[in-house]
């Protein structure tokens, strides 16, 4: 059960950090403000 919360939170970060970066490809910018802007 140990290893399932560790690989969790491991997918979760590495989803957030996938995020960020796709934000400062599209807007040169980790402005978060500008997320509601990504919306197609």
């Amino acid at each position: 059960m140990y290893i399932l919360a560790i690989s969790l939170a491991a997918a979760e970060a590495s989803i957030g950090l996938a995020l960020l970066l796709q934000l400062y490809r599209r807007r040169h910018t980790l402005n978060i403000d500008t997320v509601s802007e990504m919306r197609g």
